[in-house]
């Protein structure tokens, strides 16, 4: 599957009243009427906890190989370290560096093998600036450029 570009995002929660963050290649547009997303959690590593226990997330899109490193290599408890960030309206971390973000409830959570399906209803979302936005692909991080006709 490595040789499968996919998009990057950082997913956010208060989870035991603190921020908790990973970075997922498994984001989704799910529905348009109603307006649902899903990613997949690795149950293994217990990183789904904090969306399977909490109402909400929130999906951040941003362009920044370090902060994606962040959120998928540091020990939960220090991925906030550093890092700007303010509770949306629906109680989840936005962070400062998002180009985008999602406000999410959670709707379903589903598990199938070693992951868990997270559902999310789009409450609210904002772009707040012009992207250079990421794909994964071969285990690093790729900008994207137009074709030339």
């Amino acid at each position: 599957m490595r040789d499968f570009p996919t998009g990057v995002t950082v997913v956010t929660s208060t989870w035991r009243g603190k921020p908790a963050g990973m970075t997922v290649n498994t984001f989704n547009s799910l529905s348009l009427n109603p307006p649902l997303v899903a990613f997949f959690a690795d149950v293994t590593r217990g990183n789904h906890l904090p969306f399977v226990e909490s109402s909400s997330f929130a999906v951040n899109f941003v362009d920044s190989p370090e902060l994606l490193n962040s959120f998928a290599f540091r020990p939960l408890e220090e991925r906030f370290k550093g890092v700007e960030y303010r509770i949306g309206s629906g109680g989840s971390p936005i962070l400062a560096q998002a180009y985008a973000y999602l406000e999410s409830s959670r709707e379903r959570v589903m598990e199938v093998g070693d992951h868990v399906v997270i559902v999310g209803r789009v409450e609210a979302g904002a772009r707040v600036r012009d992207p250079q936005p990421l794909v994964y692909y071969r285990r690093a991080y790729w900008r994207l450029c137009p074709l030339q006709p």
